[in-house]
Formats: structure tokens, C-alpha cells, sequence
């Protein structure tokens, strides 16, 4: 009975002890430290092997580490990477998936499958459902307005964004290198440039563009205007955005914000031009420093200041009023480069090149 009486007193005292220890809880903050270069893969890190520089690779198994511990690119990350001449990447290094061991596409039937011996009633080739060749677009445009599409310069639909400029298309494609044209009209019905992407188009798969930014529409009142007089440059673009208006080569750049109908407006002051012709061009701007991302280039406008002159289409590059075989032999000229100091630029569509997407510009707006 007394060793009872005191196994209870033990009791009574302990616990007391339990519940302060219960109640005194204190935070804590685990700070993990990550340190690329010391060969051990830390939190964060993909790898980390000294010595290697990311460089393409052409397997999985021989995938490199990066400075930053991570991997650079390689045939099997599942990402097509068109600078080093994949063709397509299904995220492995298996061949008869039609997509090769190599990232090169496998004809539809290279997968095998027919009976080596005789009296085979199949034709040949897998039986696996090669699925949709499909191309998705997700991309910003003027609010409520018809997004027209044109692949390899062939139309192939619309869609209406909404009011907050957002938009989604998708069309059917053959495998490929392909060309895909953006344009549309503001609610004052100017027209946008045809806004062009060239890339590869995986046999059997989605092929998802993402982040397309259609750049603003651009007008004036007149090309001709008196030194020192207010020009009023106005436009649509994508709706609350941020809109740069840049004068020549970017010697000159105003801003302004576009309203939730996606209408923008800027005041230019020509007292800060010389008696000379100018050029100007916007971009949209979307998204808070750091984290922006910019449209293409508008098409060019001229502005003639105290000076007599008569606009142009960017298409026109000899100026004659007409867009011909001479023009198209200009572009040739200056294919390849950023387009010299050839005026109007070659570069019609301002990406920094002359390509493609400026012969495609060029071709829409042909007169012979």
C-alpha cells in the first residue's frame, strides 16, 4: 500500500513537468544551404559535377551540369530544342515512338510491327494511335476583338479574345517546320502587323505556343506636321498595358497606359525633332519590373516634320508607291541582317532581322 501511496506522489509531480514542457514550444526556421560547386546535390540543384559546362548532349545518360547545378540542354529533356537540330523530343532516348533515340522524327510505320514470316495480313508499321498533330495558341491581343490566323500564310481561323485581351486557338498541322501568322483589326480598323512564328511541329502532338504578345495598333492624324506642334499618336493594344512610342532608333521614348478597353494615347511634342523625317513604332509592355515581357515592334509610321512628304507602306522599300519585284530584291539584299540603314527598314516588322516574317509581310502586301 505505501509503494503505491508513492508511485501516485511521483506521479503528481511529473506531471506538471509534462504540461510546462508541452506549453514552452518555441518556433523554429530551417535554413538549408545549397552550394553549387561542392559535388553534392543540394536543395535546388539538379547536380552538381565541377568542371562541366551544360553543353548539349545528345542523350540522357550524358546530359551536363551547368555552372548554376543545373542540367543544361539535352535529347531526352522533353523541350525541342530547334537550335541544336532536334526535330522533336518526347522525353526519352527510345527509337520507334516516332520520335527517335536522336530527337529525329520517325516516319509514321518506322515503329515496326509486322509479322517477319509470311502470310502477315497487316501492312507494316505500328499500330499505335499517332494521336492529333495539333498546334495551341495562348496569347494577348485588343480587348473583344476577331484574332485572325494564317499558317504558312494559308488562313485557317479566328477567334474572339475577350475583354481582357486573352485568347486561345488551335488548329490542325502537318508535321514540320511550320509558320504561324497573328493579325487583327482595333475597333478603329487598323490592322495590326501579321505577327509571325516559325518552329518545328512534332508528329502526334500538341505543339504549344505560349506568351504571344500581338503588338499594338498605331495612327496618327496626318504625316505632316508643323516643328514644335503637338502630335497626337494614338492606338489599341493589349488592355492595361504599358505602350512605348519610339521615335527614329529609340533616340526618342514615350510611354503611356492603355485603359481596360485597351485604348492608349501619347502627346508628342515635335519641338524636340529636327525639320526631318521621322519614324515611329510601339511595343506593349505586360507585367510589373522585374518581370515584364515585350511585344514585337508595331509597323512603322512616318512623320514628316516641316518637311513636305508623302507616307509609305513599310512594305514599300524603294518608295515608288508600289511593293514589287523591286522591293522583294531590296529584302533580298539585306537578308540575314538587321536591315543596314536601309529606309524604310527591311527588317519591316523590327525583330532585329530580316526573315520570313518580313517576306510574309512583304507578300500580304503585294501589288505587283
Amino acid at each position: 500500500m505505501k509503494l503505491l501511496w508513492l508511485l501516485f506522489l511521483s506521479t503528481l509531480i511529473v506531471t506538471p513537468e509534462v504540461v510546462t514542457a508541452q506549453v514552452n514550444l518555441y518556433a523554429t526556421t530551417t535554413l538549408t544551404v545549397s552550394i553549387c560547386g561542392n559535388t553534392i546535390v543540394d536543395d535546388g540543384e539538379q547536380c552538381d559535377v565541377p568542371g562541366e559546362t551544360g553543353v548539349y548532349s545528345q542523350t540522357i545518360l550524358g546530359r551536363q551540369c551547368t555552372v548554376s547545378c543545373m542540367f543544361g540542354p539535352y535529347c531526352g529533356d522533353g523541350i525541342l530544342q530547334t537550335l541544336y537540330n532536334e526535330e522533336c523530343d518526347d522525353g526519352n532516348n527510345d527509337n520507334a515512338d516516332f520520335c527517335s533515340a536522336l530527337c529525329k522524327i520517325e516516319p509514321a510505320g518506322s515503329g515496326g510491327g509486322g509479322s517477319s514470316g509470311g502470310g502477315s495480313s497487316g501492312g507494316g508499321g505500328s499500330s499505335r494511335d499517332l494521336g492529333d498533330t495539333i498546334i495551341s495558341v495562348v496569347g494577348r491581343a485588343y480587348p473583344s476583338r476577331t484574332i485572325n490566323f494564317l499558317l504558312d500564310t494559308v488562313s485557317v481561323g479566328s477567334v474572339r479574345s475577350g475583354s481582357d485581351g486573352r485568347f486561345e486557338f488551335s488548329t490542325a498541322a502537318s508535321p514540320g517546320t511550320a509558320t504561324l501568322g497573328i493579325w487583327a483589326a482595333d475597333g478603329d480598323g487598323n490592322r495590326s502587323i501579321t505577327l509571325n512564328n516559325t518552329f518545328d511541329v512534332t508528329q502526334g502532338a500538341i505543339t504549344n505556343i505560349n506568351g504571344i504578345i500581338l503588338p499594338p495598333t498605331l495612327r496618327v492624324p496626318s504625316p505632316n506636321i508643323d516643328p514644335g506642334a503637338v502630335l497626337t499618336v494614338t492606338g489599341e493594344s493589349v488592355p492595361n498595358a504599358s505602350v512605348e512610342l519610339h521615335v527614329d532608333n529609340s533616340v526618342i521614348v514615350e510611354r503611356a497606359n492603355a485603359g481596360a478597353d485597351g485604348k492608349w494615347t501619347i502627346s508628342l511634342d515635335t519641338a524636340r525633332l529636327s525639320i526631318a523625317e521621322h519614324a515611329l513604332r510601339a511595343r506593349t509592355v505586360v507585367g510589373a519590373p522585374p518581370l515584364t515581357s515585350n511585344s514585337s515592334f508595331s509597323s512603322s509610321v512616318q512623320l514628316f516634320v516641316g518637311v513636305e512628304g508623302k507616307a509609305t507602306t513599310p512594305s514599300d522599300l524603294n518608295r515608288d508607291g508600289s511593293v514589287n519585284l523591286i522591293d522583294f530584291s531590296i529584302m533580298i539584299f539585306w537578308w540575314g541582317t538587321n536591315g543596314g540603314d536601309s529606309d524604310p527598314p527591311a527588317d519591316i516588322n523590327g525583330n532585329g532581322r530580316v526573315s520570313l516574317e518580313d517576306f510574309s509581310i512583304l507578300l500580304f502586301n503585294w501589288t505587283g
